[in-house]
């Protein structure tokens, strides 16, 4: 019954999810590329490894359109609501709770990216830890899958890797058939992930603008991960006094697990993993939704902690951490999927109907895209319609990140400023490089003789506030001065 509900929510929710860039990104990759393209050349520009890819390359091939993207996260996700009902060591009221928590609840099943397939994967690794020795195949395989996921994945997986191992060898067993096949099953697939990652000096990802200090992101990324705010129903951002609250009511919940932790022998494997996920996003990259990676291996060491010979007392507290932790988070699931529900999260779609009755009306209209967002559009269509893009050749249609691609998605005045001076019939600019700081390009769109020809609201929610302006502006030339219509 819990888990017809949770899939009925998944329904519920996914079904009205309108999928953004990073979503369309991944799937234009997939369906604008052979295999050997995607896996050896393409994914590598995208700073991960190439699973969710193949899945989606798959799924593509088999018919499934761009509109039903979230059944794959979705269908990962109830996979491993399932692992966790049917096989975790925790309490029934404890198992629905994680749950509703906001990555299995939200984040990582209505939004398709590669993090979905961890909700599966991460819980198959939990369920198969005990028995990693005695049938080391099937443990092998998830954990090199999970190495192919995404980078946190990659660096999850070579600690649970190398534990892996040194168990084999320490009990004598890695020169045995089954061991060895699977350590070669394991470190194969740890090298295909790490090959087909391997970043290219070309490479102009934009990684850098995305970090934070390293005391912010250090602090961010422990409340996104377990309690950014402690009010239950919240329509605002979270004050400084909020974030405070959170990380150090974060911090207060680890005490519990920590301890079960150290009565264990896995300590050392779970202060690696947990360290190794901190330093990475801090030093090197995060975003808010790393943070579920975090959340998810966490409920790993609890997981394969939990028979640790502790008193009822500590036990009962690492409940009530987890507890408090996946509650407070299930109001924010809850006003994410509501919010999904009714209101729109990207326009592409409506866009993209909208430049094909254009484009019907005016087959020799040039139309030019300003703000990587505009890219939100190509998965509902055909080919790419972009002029300033590779000439509207119709592949490719996704980013290309290469340092020397003549079209920018950085942006700025001056860009704007020689676009406005090509003079197409149409602009798709988004909204988050026309209206702030540093620059404000509508009036420049105004005295270059452009009128605003529609604009298209959506924002992005993170826990269930507006976290971005989605909006994106169609610019017609020639027919109007007044852009602020």
């Amino acid at each position: 019954m819990a888990l017809v509900a949770f899939g009925s929510w998944l329904l519920l929710v996914g079904s009205h999810h309108e999928p953004w860039l990073d979503e369309a990104q991944a799937w234009l990759l997939a369906r604008d590329n052979d295999l050997w393209t995607l896996l050896a050349e393409r994914v590598r520009y995208e700073g991960t490894p190439g699973l969710w890819h193949l899945i989606l390359w798959l799924a593509i091939r088999g018919g499934l359109p761009f509109s039903h993207i979230f059944l794959i996260s979705a269908g990962f996700s109830l996979s491993g609501a399932a692992v966790i009902l049917w096989r975790a060591p925790f309490p029934t009221a404890l198992r629905l709770a994680i749950l509703a928590s906001y990555f299995f609840g939200y984040q990582f099943s209505v939004v398709a990216r590669s993090y979905s397939v961890d909700l599966l994967l991460v819980p198959l690794a939990a369920a198969f830890f005990s028995t990693r020795t005695g049938r080391p195949l099937r443990y092998a395989l998830v954990i090199g899958l999970i190495a192919n996921t995404n980078a946190h994945g990659f660096l999850a997986a070579g600690v649970l890797g190398l534990e892996f191992a040194w168990q084999l060898w320490r009990q004598k067993q890695w020169l045995q058939r089954g061991s060895f096949s699977a350590l070669l099953l394991a470190g194969g697939l740890g090298l295909f992930a790490l090959w087909s990652a391997w970043q290219p000096a070309d490479n102009g990802y934009l990684h850098s603008d995305m970090r934070s200090g390293p005391i912010a992101s250090f602090v961010l990324y422990l409340c996104n991960a377990f309690i950014d705010r402690v009010s239950l129903w919240s329509s605002t951002p979270p004050s400084v006094g909020d974030i405070s609250l959170g990380f150090l009511l974060s911090l207060f919940l680890q005490i519990p697990v920590v301890a079960l932790i150290m009565s264990g022998t896995n300590r050392l494997m779970a202060l690696t993993l947990f360290g190794l996920l901190l330093a990475f996003s801090v030093i090197v990259y995060s975003s808010p939704w790393h943070a579920g990676l975090l959340f998810l291996f966490w409920l790993f060491v609890i997981w394969v902690e939990w028979d640790n010979p502790v008193s009822p007392s500590l036990r009962r507290r690492v409940m009530a951490a987890v507890a408090i932790i996946c509650l407070l988070q299930a109001g924010q699931t809850v006003r994410a999927g509501l919010w999904d529900r009714s209101n729109v999260y990207s326009p592409g779609e409506a866009v993209a109907q909208m430049l094909e009755t254009y484009r019907e009306q005016y087959p020799q209209a040039h139309i030019a895209a300003f703000g990587f967002k505009a890219f939100e559009v190509q998965p509902w269509l055909q080919n790419n319609l972009f002029d300033n893009y590779h000439h509207a050749a119709p592949k490719p249609a996704y980013i290309s990140w290469l340092r020397e691609e003549r079209w920018s998605p950085r942006v700025n005045a001056s860009l704007w400023q020689q676009l406005l001076a090509t003079r197409p019939d149409l602009i798709l600019a988004s909204s988050i490089d026309l209206g702030g700081r540093p620059y404000d390009l509508i009036p420049q769109a105004c005295r270059a003789g452009y009128r605003i020809y529609q604009r298209f609201p959506a924002s992005m929610t993170w826990r269930g506030i507006v976290m971005e302006d989605q909006t994106l502006i169609m610019f017609e030339r020639g027919t109007s001065a007044d852009c602020h219509a």
